[in-house]
């Protein structure tokens, strides 16, 4: 499979969702790996198209139009023209659907690897078994194993997903900070919301603990993030901090988002696409499950603590609780949060800042807090994993 792999074009469908898009990027350097002086080009819907920008790997991006010029069967047959235009002589298949395959098919790209599930088997030329195996193991081996299939020897590093942030967006937060006057400031960030559904939403009062505990601990300035369904979330958070805010939620776009997240202290989140660009980009992130599973989809960084209630009813991968309790969630105290937040802060940045009256923050008093809050966590008998 690797023979001519100098003339190789390859194009890969990659996932319509950023969290599964941050989750097969392993895959995607692997695939590069595989293939070192093949060109890969990105096909992608617009929300994730920021994902694979400025990515070393990534030649090209080809916007997927599915709402517009490329919506029905028209527009899809004009996407395959458009793909066999450029001549691409291998499609990778990371999203599931039977469109993706359809159109590499109909694009007639001799070689289309991806998993035969979904009825696109027969429009695969090297289909992928989707065995129970691979089911239960973390999502970013769902992709590579894709890539082993098309002969990846075996790996010798755990897989890592990284995202790649400009110099020029490194001014951008440069006059951002300037302009908010976060000078000096320890920024403490959220993001409340999630997409998915109730099932992998926080309590939004308890973010707002969270955040008033470290405003009032470290003088911490609380920063809330979101995307345009997050709003009404957002403020709920904010109506319930007792301190000033920052609320950039549906402010930003995702690439500023992703060049303003390595300046926070700590990230907190739920199992959301926003914790796993933290983790891709190394920011110490305390990610919040309640209705998935974090062995399945939980954050690659090493810098990272995840929090999960361990009950009978979870997971259950639903969107809304059956049972109405959502236990899940809120079994996970602040305490227990304030307390993995702890563990991820660097020392410098918690005895750094001074308290308003210009004394020196007592690491001592903090110290004992952490133990009190340890006392709380097991109480609480939450399952932390470091992941």
């Amino acid at each position: 499979m690797t023979s001519g792999a100098e003339d190789k074009k390859i194009v890969v469908r990659v996932p319509n969702w950023i969290g599964d898009a941050i989750m097969c990027l392993p895959a995607l350097d692997a695939l590069k790996r595989l293939y070192p002086e093949a060109g890969i080009t990105v096909l992608a819907k617009p929300v994730v198209m920021p994902i694979f920008e400025n990515n070393p790997v990534v030649e090209h991006i080809i916007e997927y139009k599915s709402d517009s010029e490329h919506s029905g069967l028209g527009g899809r047959m004009r996407l395959a023209r458009e793909l066999r235009a450029l001549k691409y002589n291998m499609a990778v298949l990371f999203q599931n659907a039977f469109d993706a395959a359809l159109i590499a098919r109909m694009a007639r790209i001799p070689i289309r690897a991806g998993y035969a599930r979904d009825l696109r088997g027969p429009l695969l030329t090297h289909p992928v078994e989707v065995t129970e195996e691979i089911k239960a193991r973390h999502q970013v081996f769902y992709y590579l194993n894709i890539i082993e299939s098309l002969g990846l020897g075996p790996m010798t590093e755990p897989p890592e997903a990284h995202l790649y942030v400009t110099e020029e967006e490194d001014t951008w937060v440069d006059g951002f900070y300037k302009d908010a006057a976060l000078a000096g400031e320890i920024l403490i960030g959220v993001s409340p919301g999630a997409s998915y559904g109730d099932a992998k939403k926080w309590p939004a009062k308890n973010f707002a603990f969270v955040l008033n505990h470290f405003a009032k601990e470290l003088g911490a300035l609380p920063v809330l993030f979101g995307g345009p369904g997050d709003v009404e979330t957002s403020r709920a958070v904010s109506s319930d901090v007792t301190v000033k805010d920052l609320n950039v939620t549906s402010r930003l776009s995702l690439r500023q988002f992703m060049a303003l997240l390595p300046r926070l202290a700590v990230f907190i989140t739920n199992d959301s696409g926003a914790m796993h660009i933290a983790s891709a980009l190394g920011v110490p992130t305390v990610a919040i499950f309640g209705s998935t599973e974090p062995r399945s989809t939980g954050p690659l960084n090493k810098n990272s603590i995840v929090l999960k209630t361990p009950i009978e009813c979870s997971p259950c991968f639903e969107r809304t609780c059956r049972y109405k309790h959502y236990d899940c969630l809120k079994n996970i105290t602040p305490e227990a949060v304030i307390e993995a937040a702890l563990k991820l802060m660097k020392d410098e940045v918690i005895s750094k800042k001074e308290t308003s009256n210009n004394e020196t923050l007592n690491i001592e008093t903090l110290n004992k807090d952490k133990k009190s809050l340890k006392s709380s966590e097991a109480e609480n008998k939450l399952s932390e994993v470091r992941v």
